[in-house]
């Protein structure tokens, strides 16, 4: 292997010297076993650069860690200073421009501040990557090259032509997402110049993660939620169903069901995106398959509270808690059900194969972390499916 940390020696050895079982010995003898478990170890310390541009945030950080390094917004925000001296104004430079870009979370403050001022003109916010996909579109496309950037120097601060990356896409392999991984290589290579790249499909990574290699990933972050089959690690393209319906669809939701109640702070997106973090959660379904307890509010205040940014603590019905994310099964028009996705994308595939989707169903993505939802799902399908496969559905989470 090149590039494997430990594989020169600190007193500059010659490569692969720290790892190589010495010469002469035959048979698993324990210097021959000593040489296998320091190569698995060298092996465990090669550095993979991960990265997981989603619609909301970015996620970056390197194989073999439990958690990413840092998790920003997927936003850029370019702010253009117009500087104008009255005393001093010449008759060929009335002003100087300047332009500066910030990234993540810097980004959207940014953008805020200006919409304070009234300056919305002089911080334009690009997001990059829109409902799952990278946006081919010339401001776009810096934009996303420019946060890649930002990410190898400034958030990881690693020389990024000594490490391989490993980039997560929701895209499947296919005519759909040739162009869109094309650009992505171009850029990696010619502009960012990694040493090596490989492409992922998210899905299959996050069915990884439990341990599986065969089963139905529902997948819903911020903009997008899809059904994703996967086999033996490859995810089955032409049973792949997505709905338009995600993180950010709810948070409108909330945001819509609290305007009467908090007025002008509800339209800050982020506190009510912080809102549906905390409280909200998917329905339990009754008897007759049908949510039991919307509009019911819980006796404990503590799970209902919530802290606006000038300090009040205001009580949220079950209404907005529940409500919210109803949208998910049901609540959009023009869009399946999440159920119906799961639904298609199980009958799409072989009859051989379906049992081992409703054996394991992996729910991802950041929307996945909305209490209740995993068990929402398996009773949802339990009502749909035939009787001889409902009674082997089993839902989990990635995380």
């Amino acid at each position: 292997l090149k590039g494997v940390k430990g594989a020169e020696g600190e007193g500059g050895g010659t490569p692969g010297s720290a790892s190589r079982p010495p010469l002469g010995r035959q048979g698993p003898g324990p210097a021959m076993e000593g040489g296998r478990m320091e190569l698995e170890c060298t092996m465990d310390e090669q550095d993979v650069v991960v990265i997981d541009g989603g619609s909301g945030y970015l996620k970056v950080g390197f194989s073999g860690e439990d958690a990413p390094r840092a998790v920003l917004p997927t936003a850029v925000c370019k702010v253009d200073e117009s500087r104008e001296d009255e005393a001093q104004v010449s008759s060929d430079s009335a002003a100087q421009k300047k332009s500066q870009l910030f990234y993540g979370d810097e980004a959207l403050e940014q953008h805020l501040r200006a919409v304070q001022d009234a300056r919305e003109a002089n911080a334009v916010v690009t997001r990059p990557v829109q409902r799952g996909e990278i946006q081919l579109t010339s401001a776009e496309k810096d934009a996303m090259e420019s946060l890649w950037e930002h990410t190898f120097r400034n958030v990881l601060g690693v020389e990024q032509e000594d490490l391989p990356c490993l980039l997560a896409d929701t895209m499947p392999l296919g005519q759909a997402s040739y162009a869109s991984r094309q650009w992505v290589a171009e850029v990696m290579f010619e502009k960012i110049k990694v040493k090596s790249l490989a492409i992922f499909n998210t899905a299959a990574l996050s069915l990884f993660s439990t341990g599986r290699t065969r089963g139905l990933v529902v997948e819903s972050g911020e903009g997008i939620t899809q059904a994703v089959p996967v086999f033996e690690g490859y995810a089955i393209p032409h049973a792949i169903f997505k709905m338009k319906v995600a993180g950010q669809d709810i948070t409108q939701r909330v945001q819509s069901m609290m305007a009467d109640e908090l007025g002008p702070a509800a339209a800050n997106f982020r506190t009510m995106q912080a809102l549906k973090e905390k409280v909200c959660l998917a329905a339990q379904v009754g008897s007759g398959g049908i949510p039991s307890d919307i509009g019911l509010d819980s006796t404990d205040e503590e799970l209902r509270s919530f802290e606006l940014p000038d300090g009040k603590i205001i009580q949220v019905s079950q209404k907005v808690r529940t409500g919210a994310p109803e949208i998910l099964f049901g609540g959009v028009e023009g869009e399946a059900p999440l159920q119906k996705i799961c639904m298609d994308a199980i009958n799409t595939c072989d009859l051989d194969f379906r049992q081992d989707l409703v054996k394991s169903v992996v729910v991802a993505g950041g929307t996945s972390m909305l209490p209740n939802l995993a068990p929402r799902l398996k009773s949802e399908l339990t009502n749909l499916l035939p009787m001889e496969l409902a009674r082997q559905v089993d839902v989990v989470s990635d995380s």
